[in-house]
């Protein structure tokens, strides 16, 4: 009895040094990911750091189950590009669909929700078109930005043509121009690019329907062994972030964002 004593003991004190061991130090372990350049005020890049709605929702995410995370910033076509190819690790922000889905690996908790918006020059014939829908896009030039998607429904119809410019920017001015009918652009974007450039667009352009409402997540890398494991932390960290409390302070912080 005394020797069947003795080993538990042992034993539980050998788990003890296992689990502590697993925790010596305490520090946080560090990934990186890359967030777009250029999508106030979900990510950008402002004062030489990557900022935005998004960068803090996931830094928080990943901060609950212990995992530092340094962002980098590119254009949202070379950030995917990069994840594909397995050189980067995961790439936001992302829709999940028929484009995307094949070639990445998505979490399931978003980190938000999103409006695309169909836009149109205040001053054309189609400013006065109410409830537009996909199919009726058939009939004009649509304006996208390069690499983004826009939900399986737009990106199933080959009929649609698309007039791609390098930036959300750069598609409102094509509008402008003539270039496009209409222009997709998230709303909070547009509104966000309508307060910096007033006397570019203030008047000019105007919303004429929704395209989408629809989620957006991290799209990480089917070449990386490690992916899922870290799209499952994702997950983690998000259910414990909108459970406490810490996802809505963020999204109090960031309902009025500076310019």
């Amino acid at each position: 009895m005394f020797l069947k004593k003795s080993l538990h003991n042992l034993l539980c004190l050998l788990l003890c040094c296992l689990a502590c061991a697993g925790s010596t130090d305490g520090k946080a372990e560090t990934i990186t990911l890359i967030g777009e350049d250029s999508w106030y005020p979900y990510s950008a890049v402002k004062d030489g750091k990557n900022r935005g709605f998004a960068v803090d929702v996931i830094k928080a995410a990943y901060a609950a189950v212990n995992i530092d995370v340094r962002f980098i910033a590119t254009p949202y076509s070379r950030c995917l590009m990069l994840v594909k190819s397995g050189q980067e690790l995961g790439c936001f922000d992302s829709l999940k669909d028929i484009a995307l889905e094949p070639d990445f690996i998505f979490h399931k908790e978003a980190i938000f929700k999103a409006s695309v918006g169909i836009y149109a020059r205040t001053d054309s014939p189609q400013s006065r078109v109410s409830k537009i829908n996909v199919q009726e896009l058939q009939k004009y030039v649509i304006g996208v930005t390069h690499g983004y998607t826009y939900g399986n429904a737009f990106e199933n119809d080959a009929r649609i043509v698309r007039e791609a410019a390098p930036s959300d920017l750069s598609s409102l001015r094509k509008l402008l121009l003539g270039r496009s009918d209409y222009s997709l652009i998230y709303t909070r974007i547009a509104d966000y690019l309508s307060s910096v450039h007033p006397d570019e667009f203030k008047g000019k352009i105007q919303q004429t329907g929704i395209l989408l409402e629809d989620s957006l997540y991290v799209s990480f890398s089917k070449r990386r062994p490690e992916s899922q494991r870290y799209a499952n932390a994702l997950d983690q960290g998000l259910r414990q972030i909108k459970a406490n409390g810490v996802y809505a302070a963020i999204e109090r912080k960031w309902a009025r964002p500076e310019p």
